[in-house]
């Protein structure tokens, strides 16, 4: 599928940048058609790519150590960077045919939908915290992290392609089009309405990579604390049970020992000598629960 796909959009570009294509109204309709197309097929394999790679990474953890592990490793490198190159041609295709018609109203709408599902992305991940006290809580929110990141990952080409688009366009900002955007105050001349509307695009651009940027990092630190969390707390259980069992069968021992009414003389300087053992042995359990307590 992927050749195919990469077969179609190498076509659709060179069609996207054919000389004088972009003056002809019907030619753009017709491309933009095709590249919503190819848009389509790309979105609707993207969850089959993001399975294949998180398999193929587990499958390639098992496999460290051996000789089939660097054929994988090159394997998934590769799927991983034609994806990517196949996404950003996508993306750039649509830039360039949507340059053609009102492109500075759409790169400041592009910014501000950006900034709006960023801020929402933001709160989602407030809301997934703080940090649960039990394994299976945190279990749940590694989960619910690991889409969250799956989204991440899948924006990231919009949001910097968003950005080079627009930085393009600021290094030579078509004045005639800066002007039609910014129509207040009417004294204003052209050149300095062209250069109002450049500051609230760059300002956008400024906002959009500030908190794209917040927010990946507040995503890594989160995954930190859960991965510390959850490592922290598998410890607990493990040496909870392992303390469970210890204290079960100090109560077996405890239990099998004849009351001290029924004892015999003769046996008493043996039983004293049992409990001193079992004191003994029992002493390494104070060890273990002031190390659960720490815990």
């Amino acid at each position: 599928w992927m050749t195919e796909a990469e077969t179609t959009a190498n076509v659709l570009q060179d069609a996207t940048y054919k000389e004088g294509i972009l003056q002809d109204p019907h030619s753009i309709q017709e491309l933009l058609r095709q590249w919503q197309e190819l848009q389509s097929e790309i979105e609707n394999h993207t969850d089959i790519y993001h399975n294949l790679d998180e398999n193929g990474q587990k499958i390639l953890k098992s496999l460290e150590g051996s000789e089939d592990a660097p054929l994988l490793q090159r394997r998934l490198n590769n799927m991983n960077v034609r994806w990517s190159d196949l996404r950003k041609k996508s993306l750039n295709i649509r830039s360039h045919l949507e340059a053609s018609s009102e492109q500075w109203k759409h790169l400041q709408h592009s910014l501000q939908e950006l900034l709006a599902w960023i801020q929402l992305k933001h709160d989602e991940l407030t809301r997934q915290m703080p940090v649960g006290g039990d394994v299976p809580t945190v279990q749940k929110q590694n989960d619910v992290h690991r889409t969250f990141k799956r989204e991440l990952k899948a924006k990231e080409p919009v949001v910097l392609s968003t950005l080079d688009t627009v930085k393009s366009f600021l290094a030579e900002p078509p004045a005639e089009g800066l002007e039609k955007l910014y129509q207040e105050p009417k004294d204003l001349p052209p050149e300095e309405r062209a250069k109002k509307v450049a500051r609230v695009l760059q300002k956008l651009s400024d906002d959009v990579r500030a908190e794209w940027s917040r927010l990946d990092s507040r995503s890594i630190d989160w995954q930190k604390k859960l991965d510390e969390a959850l490592e922290r707390l598998q410890e607990l259980q493990e040496s909870m049970e392992e303390l469970d069992i210890k204290l079960r069968q100090a109560q077996v021992i405890k239990g099998s020992w004849q009351p001290v009414g029924d004892l015999l003389v003769d046996s008493l300087q043996d039983h004293i000598k049992k409990v001193k053992a079992f004191k003994a042995e029992i002493l390494p359990l104070k060890e273990n629960v002031t190390h659960v307590n720490d815990l």
